[in-house]
């Protein structure tokens, strides 16, 4: 098994339609837009994965989208949810998170054992 198949994971849904600028872009994995698409009158959930050393960034561009966030738990500990204007939270499996995103707003998700790179850039070795 490697890295990447023990995930963590969360589910996320726009609730206006601000959503369709919504870019989620990650360290892992290619970035993508949210889209707002109502299904018999309620908003689609996207489900996203996140491995241990993963920051994910969900980030408006030029608009105001309002998002909840669903904890779908993991090996890995519960998730941090980090909007950079208003609150840091923590998701459990099960928990709800609705946020109000302003226009330069982002929001960083990561895993509770998230742990930081050791060095920047990369390393040589000495002869």
């Amino acid at each position: 098994m490697t890295q990447l198949d023990r995930t963590n994971g969360f589910k996320v849904r726009g609730l206006n339609p601000d959503v369709d600028r919504l870019a989620v872009q990650s360290t892992h994995q290619s970035t993508f837009f949210l889209t707002y698409k109502r299904r018999l009158g309620r908003p689609k959930w996207h489900e996203i994965g996140i491995a241990r050393d993963e920051l994910i960034v969900m980030r408006p561009y030029g608009a105001a989208p309002v998002i909840e966030i669903e904890g779908l738990g993991g090996p890995h500990g519960v998730l941090i949810v980090e909007a950079t204007q208003s609150c840091t939270r923590t998701l459990r499996n099960g928990t709800r998170l609705r946020l109000s995103l302003k226009p330069d707003e982002s929001v960083v998700v990561k895993c509770e054992d998230w742990k930081s790179p050791r060095r920047e850039g990369t390393e040589h070795s000495r002869v």
